[in-house]
């Protein structure tokens, strides 16, 4: 079986258009990092408790979207929907178990676009969903190893923590360096070695666990965080928010203790920014930022106890969909903020724009170039959406959202479970729902007329595997 699917794809990698194989000396190289489960928790977009200080250097470098949103708030629907360039109505992918060349097997996957075009493409760790849902067409290398750490490895193997169970933390005795992280980190700086002056360009793609659960790290990094300084904000009391909207992975488990939780989640942040500094120091000694293009994104966002209770993913909240999306290098103006929302759908696009190659027709998603670089203005909204269980009728709920400079429009069912509008001036982390109010409805039905005018196309709605998110599920 095994060998029948490689086969399927080689065929489907020499069928596939190929593109200019003619590379000039100017070609940028592509260093590519998606961080699993991170959502804005970093000192460069405002957390002043999290210590990120190489994330928010390669801010400094770059361009620092700070309103960039995933299209499906859950790991394989967002990566198979960034790295086809398709949404998630389109590619069909609402649960885990589907990879992104099952659902579309004739589609340029975004390294294997880049490998049509003549660069060498290599991969480490959680870049598609997992190493059994890697694309074979995509990579001239790809690997994924277990951690080679006993504690990490223990948590992992036995479910401490993850998508079927409360959030948990494991500080580590050990220095980190044969977690699953740190070992991915020291292929892709080989590769970094390897390939820096070689004429042939590079696309390479580092994928870090960390923060997913469970939330193992060195315990030098859980000393950054001692519980009883961890602050706790104050919320607003939630008001007008439909029952279904305040559903996430983790909805059916009992409450973990907060502080102990956030530790271990921003030790996991804290230890990823370690790995992350070693590929920037590398990209230093190198002197590769001038001919590479750098990209660091978060799959989905993350809650952490916040919304009365809400942990994991999986809602239509900002704490689920908003994510941090960072580019720097060639052709990338320096310490530059896009405060306008965007998409992780528009990385292919603009890596295709960076890299001197003509946007693929079959590309969702638009080119951020002329937005960062003064050219344009005006970004259209962004858009997400989610699947719900409803237990009362055994199917799954559509939540689709539009998210505008200014509010933030959801239906669900088309309406039919109920409707959010939230003004982000007043109400930045979506608390209170004015869907109601007469002095907003104007928002609402700007909202309405953008779902209206893209609706799921109904080949990918028929032929769509059948979700049935339950609270609780297994995610990871």
């Amino acid at each position: 079986m095994i060998k029948a699917i490689q086969v399927f794809v080689l065929i489907t990698f020499f069928l596939t258009p190929v593109y200019s194989q003619e590379l000039s000396k100017k070609t940028p190289n592509v260093l590519f990092i998606v961080v699993d489960d991170l959502n804005t928790s970093l000192g460069c977009y405002g957390n002043k408790e999290v210590f990120s200080p190489n994330i928010d250097r390669l801010a400094a470098k770059g361009v620092r979207f700070d309103r960039a949103y995933c299209q499906y708030p859950l790991c394989n629907p967002s990566r198979a929907s960034f790295l086809s360039g398709k949404r998630p109505e389109t590619t069909g992918i609402y649960v885990l178990n589907v990879s992104a060349r099952t659902a579309l097997p004739n589609a340029v996957m975004l390294p294997q676009y880049f490998r049509q075009k003549g660069y060498f493409t290599a991969g480490a760790g959680k870049v598609f969903h997992n190493a059994k849902m890697s694309d074979v067409a995509s990579w001239d290398f790809y690997e994924d190893n277990p951690s080679q750490d006993p504690e990490e490895k223990s948590a992992v193997d036995t479910r401490q923590g993850g998508g079927d169970g409360k959030p948990s933390s494991l500080a580590l005795s050990s220095d980190g360096s044969r977690t699953r992280d740190a070992h991915n980190t020291q292929t892709i700086l080989r590769f970094l070695r390897e390939k820096v002056n070689e004429k042939k360009p590079f696309f390479l793609a580092a994928g870090f666990h960390k923060p997913h659960l469970p939330w193992t790290a060195p315990k030098r990094f859980f000393d950054l965080y001692p519980k009883d300084k961890i602050s706790i904000p104050a919320e607003p009391k939630m008001s007008n928010v439909p029952p279904i909207a305040l559903q996430t992975e983790l909805s059916g488990f009992s409450q973990p203790n907060r502080k102990e939780a956030i530790q271990g989640y921003y030790a996991c942040i804290s230890f990823t920014d370690s790995q992350i500094g070693l590929l920037l120091d590398e990209m230093d000694k190198l002197s590769l930022w001038e001919n590479t293009v750098v990209v660091l994104v978060g799959d989905n966002g993350f809650h952490l106890g916040d919304h009365d209770g809400l942990w994991a993913k999986l809602s239509q909240f900002d704490a689920s969909t908003h994510v941090p999306m960072i580019m720097a290098g060639a052709g990338i103006p320096k310490g530059k903020v896009v405060n306008s929302p965007v998409e992780l759908l528009d990385i292919y696009p603009t890596l295709v724009a960076l890299s001197g190659g003509s946007t693929l027709p079959v590309l969702e998603g638009k080119n951020l170039v002329p937005f960062f670089s003064g050219k344009n203005r005006i970004i259209p909204p962004a858009k997400s959406m989610v699947f719900h269980y409803d237990s009362t009728q055994n199917v799954d709920v559509l939540g689709r959202t539009v998210i505008n400079n200014q509010w933030r429009y959801t239906e669900w069912d088309g309406g039919k479970r109920g409707t959010e509008l939230y003004i982000h001036k007043n109400d930045p982390k979506e608390y209170i729902n004015q869907v109601n109010d007469q002095k907003t409805q104007k928002f609402a039905i700007k909202g309405k007329a953008v779902i209206a005018n893209s609706q799921v196309p109904k080949t990918a709605e028929a032929n769509r595997p059948r979700a049935l998110l339950k609270p609780g599920m297994k995610t990871n």
